[in-house]
């Protein structure tokens, strides 16, 4: 009994809840872009926060509402300009244009006036390259593009200019800060680049150790933007505005409690950062703060629906804190809310007053037995031990 008490105890003092996070935000399939996989690579909401713009396999290109992303009366399926594959999209600073790259040299512009898509001038000296981002700095008409070879360019004017081919690997990401012309580069094996207002760019040394999937620049208010790297890690890069050859990397911390990795990321509102996991989840960053939030994971996405578990990242967005879209590769629409009382994960309170009352009946049971003057009162107190008549 002795043994049974102590387990019981043991039991007792076990988390009634796991350590997995809590969700934050309840998301519902609102429809599908179509019946089969369209290969959505990604998008990009407009400066003015009405539309978003997507794009993926073989020349694929969408317009969305970004409030009514759930009503298909908003949809513009925008004329294939091009066969191949589209890998990053950028808005022009004024909301007028934008531009979206991918392979074999591919640089189309993007007209909101009048929704037509063609190919940007002057883009035919990169044909041989296959471009895998862009970024169109804070307060200018300067974009900067890279390769997957590593290649860094410039874009103005329909002019296009290689600055920098250091790296040899594929740039994941480019980012800017939103009251500087600086950039922040991204890479699968070289590390941190950082672009000067000067069109310079800087390596940072201590970076090259790490696979960075993403970057973001969403506080205007730091000098710094986040590095998020695979093995779900996050860190600081301190820009130096005056000589960026001096940038450093902050610690980088780790968020081992969500399950599986990195693969983008894309700004949120209130200077955080909406990051996506594979399998499909997304966590919302918040760079001030350095706090990361689970907004769902993949259980909770199979618990919505089975078939969108096993679905991939595109995009998303929020239109206010933790309300939004987020758009999957095979083009299914997913609504998030923030998340009701009920999905908090409080503990339920019949499960409280249940260890109010055992709790310390366990604890008593432990000093009964393990005393054998108080069995013996006990015993003399129901009648055990009496002599029979």
């Amino acid at each position: 009994m002795r043994r049974v008490a102590i387990l019981l105890c043991l039991l007792m003092m076990m988390p009634l809840v796991g350590a997995s996070p809590d969700p934050t935000v309840d998301i519902t399939l609102e429809r599908r872009l179509s019946n089969f996989d369209i290969g959505i690579n990604g998008g990009a909401m407009s400066p003015n926060g009405q539309t978003v713009l997507i794009f993926g396999e073989e020349g694929y290109a969408h317009i969305i509402s970004a409030e009514h992303a759930d009503d298909d009366a908003y949809d513009i399926r925008l004329e294939n300009e091009t066969t191949n594959n589209l890998n990053s999209v950028s808005w022009h600073p004024a909301g007028k244009s934008a531009l979206i790259v991918g392979d074999a040299g591919t640089v189309l512009r993007y007209n909101s006036t009048n929704y037509a898509l063609g190919e940007a001038e002057g883009s035919s000296v990169m044909s041989t390259k296959n471009i895998s981002a862009i970024q169109f700095t804070a307060a200018s008409s300067v974009a900067y593009l890279g390769t997957d070879d590593g290649q860094i360019w410039k874009y103005i004017a329909d002019t296009f200019v290689m600055i920098d081919h250091v790296a040899t690997t594929p740039i994941f990401d480019i980012a800017c800060m939103k009251n500087d012309n600086i950039c922040v580069v991204a890479t699968a094996n070289n590390g941190i680049g950082i672009i000067d207002q000067s069109d310079r760019v800087s390596w940072i040394s201590n970076t090259r150790w790490n696979t960075w999937i993403g970057v973001s620049c969403d506080d205007p208010t730091m000098p710094s933007c986040t590095g998020f790297a695979s093995g779900k890690k996050t860190a600081a890069i301190h820009i130096d505005t005056m000589d960026t050859s001096q940038s450093t990397l902050g610690e980088i911390i780790g968020f081992g409690g969500l399950y599986g990795d990195y693969l983008g990321d894309h700004p949120a509102t209130g200077s955080s950062t909406i990051i996506a996991l594979g399998p499909l989840g997304l966590v919302r960053w918040n760079q001030y703060e350095e706090e990361a939030f689970l907004m769902f994971s993949n259980d909770n996405v199979s618990d919505e629906d089975i078939l969108l578990s096993g679905d991939r990242y595109a995009m998303a967005w929020e239109n206010s804190e933790n309300t939004g879209f987020l758009v999957t590769g095979q083009g299914r629409i997913v609504s998030f809310v923030p998340a009701s009382e009920s999905d908090s994960g409080d503990v339920p309170a019949f499960l409280l007053v249940l260890v109010a009352l055992c709790v310390p009946g366990v604890f008593i049971g432990l000093i009964y037995w393990n005393s054998p003057w108080l069995q013996r009162k006990y015993a003399k107190l129901v009648g055990r031990g009496k002599k029979v008549e």
